[in-house]
């Protein structure tokens, strides 16, 4: 028996998409409602360059533009940086030093890293970033942070392509991410919040 489940970065729930949104009492739709929920959320970080959900992340940037002070991470908001390191020595035998605490300040909302002076051409940073993402506890926002725009695009992409294949009479059928078209039917406001979210591909 199929029990998939939607994903721990998944953007919303079985639950709320079945009862909330479509007001539906049977449980029968509930692996499809799963795997287009994964489908839905990959979808959404894909457009956007990033995951949600918070998670640990090490990274190496190699800086192009002399005299360059602002460091862009690839994931946002920041919740602590365990390391920020640049790199003397040669690529084959590395010695990793640790930037100054003082030297630089950190922009959490937007993944940024100021320095006072220059950024060193090789860099190695370690960081938390993303939301809580806890939906037993969605009304605690100390323990569930992620922007119910979020929730609200993936929602809507999901039951949008539920009441698209019911129509077409196909929904017993299996989903897969790749297989769907979800530019599809975009409406301004989703493209609005893919571009509010969406980061620019890191240059290093």
């Amino acid at each position: 028996m199929n029990t998939m489940e939607p994903r721990a970065y998944a953007l919303t729930t079985v639950d709320r998409v079945r009862n909330v949104r479509l007001r539906i009492e049977n449980d029968g739709f509930d692996v499809l409602f799963a795997n287009l929920i994964n489908a839905a959320s990959d979808y959404i970080e894909g457009e956007c360059n990033r995951r949600f959900m918070e998670t640990d992340y090490e990274e190496l940037h190699t800086v192009h533009t002399y005299g360059q002070q602002i460091l862009v991470l690839r994931q946002a908001p920041v919740s602590e940086v365990t390391a920020f390191e640049y790199r003397s020595g040669t690529k084959t035998t590395p010695t990793w030093n640790d930037y100054d605490p003082d030297s630089w300040e950190l922009d959490e909302d937007a993944g940024i890293i100021e320095v006072n002076t220059m950024l060193e051409k090789f860099l190695r940073v370690s960081y938390t970033a993303g939301y809580l993402i806890d939906w037993e506890n969605e009304d605690d926002i100390t323990k569930h942070t992620l922007p119910f725009d979020l929730t609200d695009l993936a929602e809507r992409i999901v039951v949008k392509w539920y009441k698209r294949k019911e129509a077409e009479g196909k929904i017993s059928e299996g989903f897969d991410g790749a297989q769907i078209a979800w530019r599809e039917g975009l409406t301004k406001e989703d493209e609005a919040t893919i571009a509010r979210y969406r980061r620019l591909p890191a240059l290093s």
